[in-house]
């Protein structure tokens, strides 16, 4: 194991010992490798730490573990249902739930992604005020910050430039309110609320068919067919591996400072989507080619507007976590998840 990572799980074992941490969207890439790790801290680092998952989907957990990991209990919960069920004594909630702009549900069904995930959020919100009134952290996203003007890694207050009549905003426009809302609870029910704001994510545990850019990549690659991107790929931003994240979280809850918002990145990692395509070919040995066919109107698929988004983590950083892989290994790591995932 790296040297750095063991160190950082030494420190987590010895800080949340004893501690249950509760995660929804247990089924999810970065709730899947929150449970892992936190089953890891259980049964390798003699630290007592439990883990309880929220899940909605019984064939993506199934998936995610086809057997479920010493320390962890699962638990179905679906927004539809009207409350998070009763799951006992717990000392924090990580909230990864929720409905992604994967798949164009940001165009197809702009209002049930909104709706669903302020739902789902308020749930867990009321439960916590209303049982252990534990540490809320809430996975928001980079994409919060909307159009940046800058070309520089940015802080936490960087202002924030969303579009409101651009429906791909919505998601945004959902996290920034959830973020919000966890500010208003935390406030008025006594407990501490941070959230995070998650750069794109990848590697181990990404499915097969996910319809993000990376997992296309990778599906060319695994399939021996061109990459062709749809347009000039030039959108800059730093990419982060998913183990990573579930690590920086876990740091979150030991020694987050109530009422934070922290960028959650790799520093190091800044690029293109065009050059990570050609990276990802270069890795695998590939003998594809990267090609471009530019459609004419490129909001119409549903992508944000070409830009630079490299956020500063460094507030994060001094909390003691560093992130840990490089981007070569997270590609190698996502092409091998899904090449077993294929099979």
């Amino acid at each position: 194991m790296n040297l750095q990572l063991n160190h950082q799980l030494k420190f987590l074992a010895g800080k949340l010992k004893g501690k249950t941490i509760m995660v929804s969207g247990a089924s999810g890439l970065i709730g899947a490798r929150l449970i892992a790790l936190i089953s890891t801290l259980h049964t390798e680092y003699d630290s007592s730490i439990k883990g309880i998952g929220l899940y909605r989907n019984e064939k993506k957990l199934n998936w995610a573990f086809p057997t479920i990991p010493e320390g962890i209990k699962m638990s179905r919960w679906d927004v539809e249902d009207g409350q998070v069920p009763d799951v006992g004594h717990y000392d924090a909630i990580v909230h990864c739930a929720g409905i992604s702009g994967g798949k164009k549900m940001h165009l197809v069904n702009p209002g049930g992604v909104f709706l669903t995930n302020i739902g789902g959020t308020k749930q867990l919100l009321d439960y916590n005020a209303q049982h252990c009134k534990g540490v809320f952290l809430f996975v928001s996203t980079y994409e919060i910050y909307g159009e940046v003007l800058q070309d520089t890694p940015f802080k936490e207050d960087y202002p924030c430039r969303l579009d409101t009549f651009t429906l791909r905003n919505c998601y945004a426009e959902m996290k920034r309110m959830c973020e919000m809302m966890c500010c208003m609870w935390s406030s008025q029910h006594s407990f501490d609320s941070y959230s995070v704001r998650l750069t794109s994510t990848f590697g181990t545990g990404v499915e097969y068919e996910d319809p993000r850019f990376f997992a296309e990549f990778a599906r060319c690659i695994i399939e021996n067919r061109d990459i062709v991107l749809k347009s000039s790929g030039g959108t800059v931003r730093s990419y982060l591996d998913a183990d990573d994240a579930a690590t920086a979280m876990l740091y979150i809850v030991a020694n987050g400072q109530n009422g934070n918002a922290y960028n959650l990145t790799n520093m190091q990692n800044a690029i293109s989507i065009r050059d990570i395509a050609q990276r990802m070919i270069e890795v695998s040995g590939s003998e594809i080619k990267l090609k471009f066919d530019v459609a004419e109107d490129v909001a119409k698929l549903g992508y944000r507007k070409e830009g630079c988004t490299l956020m500063d983590a460094t507030k994060l950083m001094d909390l003691g976590w560093q992130p840990v892989f490089t981007l070569d290994e997270t590609i190698g790591k996502l092409i091998q998840s899904m090449r077993k995932t294929k099979n």
